[in-house]
């Protein structure tokens, strides 16, 4: 069953990318001029210079072109999902991350429901400090083994991880990474507006906690013996055989090799915030905290070597999803439609009152994620378009880069185009119609709140 569910992933990326390019066909080109800012080191579109262009259709040999070409765009991503999979094994391997387990398990036996808010504190910590998103992939084996001990199924494991780091990073008031883009782009001091941002950040995460051990409790009532044991045989197990944990030497051993990953996430979570650090220094950092690990976990060289090749085995499909999926954009931008694309969904803006711009404003930004998953890219595409129309529309620039800011939900949670959340759902054995079902009322919430909150803004005239 997780077989099948993994090809249909790769089938509806492939989908995609040949529907896209018959939209080439259809839909007219067209192109924004753009500048490049020596101050911010920023190519920005140029407002109000959209003009359309010959026809570039994309026909067979460029959808097959696009795919090797999205592989190599996105081979910093790609290559963090497998050296940091591999850290990751060489972990479980040393039988340290299954003590953990167990012992997480026997302490919270009573209420087993309060590990999820514990775990979910990660992955909101990192998604609200620098927008964490595909560093999860690696993490998924474990939850999901974590997950099958509480009786829940791997759809949990990727809402206690990519679903609150998503929540977190759509809603925080210091988001070194959206924040950092967008308030730059608007021209408003970083990190201004913090109190209100908070205010609806504490609602926004109250309502997502709520939710998940709400159907937490759900799926722990519908659990059965025949249902764990199902779910066992279609997910592969993470978990290494442990030796003696009760031993003084091999707690040690478990005790250094987990101090060595949490001092590796602390150096990603630092580096992130304090020196701009990124998916290249993120994959170096995990490379060394595999190696450390397993030295120290007592697999030597040559053990941990084997396990790092383990590890590459489990996320070589993963890997590659993100690669394809990065061939969607790669087709939008040969056929010359997305920018014509961006141009329709918010030339609207121009002919209707200040009071519903800021609710299209957000409705635009979300559907622009789906053809432009990157956070940054869908920033430096529309707000150099959004800001001096929000000028002349009397909507203040906070309430831009609210828009923008909440749009990202719609992105992380439900497109399928950015590849990275496809991969997970993948390695979880979670069909995307499934995680939909999961995660779209609370999304129907949280889109409820980010709509009062933008009406709020305007009311209140936030600067």
């Amino acid at each position: 069953m997780a077989k099948a569910r993994s090809t249909d992933a790769l089938l509806l990326l492939c989908l995609i990318i040949l529907i896209v390019a018959a939209l080439t066909w259809v839909i007219p080109a067209g192109h924004y001029e753009r500048s490049y800012n020596e101050q911010t080191g920023l190519t920005q579109v140029i407002p109000g210079s959209f003009r359309n262009s010959p026809a570039q259709p994309v026909g067979p040999w460029g959808v097959l072109l696009s795919i090797p070409k999205g592989l190599v765009a996105a081979a910093d991503i790609v290559f963090f999902v497998l050296i940091g999979g591999a850290a990751l094994t060489v972990i479980e391997i040393t039988g340290a991350m299954g003590g953990v387990l167990n012992s997480l398990t026997r302490r919270f036996a009573s209420r087993p429901l309060l590990i999820l808010p514990i775990v979910s504190s990660l992955f909101i910590f990192g998604g609200a400090s620098y927008g964490m998103y595909e560093e999860i992939l690696a993490f998924i084996p474990l939850l999901c083994v974590l997950m099958r001990r509480l009786g829940m199924s791997g759809t949990m494991a990727v809402a206690v991880s990519l679903g609150s780091a998503s929540v977190a990073a759509t809603f925080s008031p210091f988001n070194t990474f959206h924040l950092g883009i967008s308030q730059a782009l608007a021209e408003v001091p970083l990190f201004s507006a913090a109190t209100f941002r908070s205010i609806v950040f504490v609602i926004a995460m109250a309502a997502w906690l709520a939710y998940i051990m709400w159907r937490g409790r759900q799926m722990q009532r519908a659990a059965s013996a025949d249902d764990l044991i199902t779910r066992e045989a279609a997910m592969p197990d993470a978990t290494p055989p442990t030796a003696d944990l009760l031993s003084p030497s091999t707690m040690t051993r478990h005790v250094v090799v987990l101090s060595v990953l949490g001092g590796g996430l602390a150096a990603m979570i630092a580096g992130a915030i304090l020196w701009g650090w990124g998916i290249t220094q993120f994959t170096a950092v995990l490379l060394g905290v595999g190696v450390t690990a397993g030295l120290a976990g007592g697999l030597k060289l040559r053990g941990t070597s084997l396990a790092m090749q383990e590890g590459f085995g489990r996320l070589a499909y993963a890997a590659v999803l993100i690669g394809v999926a990065r061939a969607i954009s790669i087709v939008l931008e040969q056929g010359a439609i997305l920018d014509t694309i961006t141009n329709a969904l918010f030339q609207p803006l121009q002919t209707i009152p200040p009071a519903g711009a800021g609710i299209l404003m957000f409705f635009s930004q979300s559907l622009l994620a789906v053809p432009i998953p990157s956070d940054s890219g869908r920033a430096m595409l529309s707000l150099p378009i959004l800001v001096p129309l929000s000028d002349l529309l009397h909507v203040s620039r906070q309430v831009v880069v609210l828009t923008y800011q909440y749009g990202i939900l719609a992105a992380n949670l439900l497109s399928p185009t950015g590849g990275a959340m496809l991969a997970m759902l993948t390695l979880a054995g979670v069909s995307l119609t499934t995680w939909w079902k999961f995660v779209l009322p609370i999304f129907l919430v949280l889109t409820t709140i980010s709509g009062i909150a933008i009406v709020v803004a305007m009311r209140i005239g936030l600067q």
